[in-house]
């Protein structure tokens, strides 16, 4: 897998001055703009972060050791958020980043490095940066580095890609995504830390969808999302995550969630 990452944070910052006893000249907002830059998100599906790093699985993303993140995150979260800059991504620096993924120290916060990843990034382009378990390998299903390939299908159709993020799954097992829209398989045999590139499926505006995860051949359902609803012209992410295995509920059982990439 072609490892590309970048973040740093995007800020517009505008800057007011006050006269107290003379007057200053106006002055205008000071602003950058995303011309030119890369973007970037972080997905959190690593659910035995605490016991692979004893510590809190609450994290914060350093860029060329500027931290980007507001609010840590958590398993199962992720960073930006949607609502905190209109389309989900950070907008970064192009060329050679320095990435490090944190957690806070005895002393200082933020003192443990987990990871330092590098790599360059290209104008434009968008990327999704998903962290499973044993973050510190070498793997590149470890630390998958994604680059969103964002082309807009035609009217009636949108776009779906799967990313296998379970990581200890039985020996050997690969799983299925079965749509009871379509009466049968979207994807098949994908292994864990496999990731299947987006495909053009039809869109329909009357029906949602239920989808559910399964080994090939089998009708046994390891995980569902129930009312699964894609939108004309966009494309979607779905992650199977959590633990594999017989672990099916809490907050860390597997489960197959979806993103929105555009």
């Amino acid at each position: 897998m072609k490892k590309i990452i970048s973040y740093t944070a995007m800020l517009a910052a505008g800057v007011m001055l006050f006269a107290s006893c003379e007057k200053q000249a106006d002055r205008t907002a000071n602003f950058t703009t995303v011309e030119g830059k890369a973007f970037v998100r972080v997905i959190h599906a690593s659910p035995s972060f605490r016991q692979i790093f004893n510590a809190p699985d609450s994290i914060n993303i350093y860029v060329n050791n500027e931290k980007v993140n507001g609010p840590l995150i958590t398993y199962g979260g992720l960073f930006p958020t949607a609502a905190t800059t209109g389309f989900g991504y950070i907008a970064v620096p192009t060329g050679l980043q320095t990435v490090k993924v944190t957690v806070a120290g005895r002393v200082n916060p933020d003192s443990i490095q987990l990871a330092v990843l590098t790599n360059q990034a290209t104008a434009g382009q968008r990327y999704s940066i998903i962290l499973t378990d044993n973050i510190q390998s070498t793997r590149d299903s470890s630390k998958m580095i994604l680059p969103d390939n964002i082309t807009q299908p035609t009217t009636g159709n949108y776009r779906l890609r799967f990313v296998n993020a379970i990581a200890a799954d039985t020996a050997g097992a690969t799983v299925s995504i079965f749509s009871t829209r379509r009466n049968g398989n979207i994807f098949n045999g994908i292994a864990p830390g496999q990731v299947v590139d987006f495909q053009t499926l039809p869109f329909n505006s009357q029906l949602s969808d239920t989808l559910y995860v399964r080994r090939p051949g089998s009708t046994f359902n390891l995980a569902t999302l129930n009312g699964a609803s894609f939108g004309n012209q966009r494309s979607y992410t779905i992650i199977y995550r959590g633990y594999g295995g017989t672990v099916t509920t809490g907050t860390k059982g597997r489960t197959l969630v979806t993103y929105l990439d555009e």
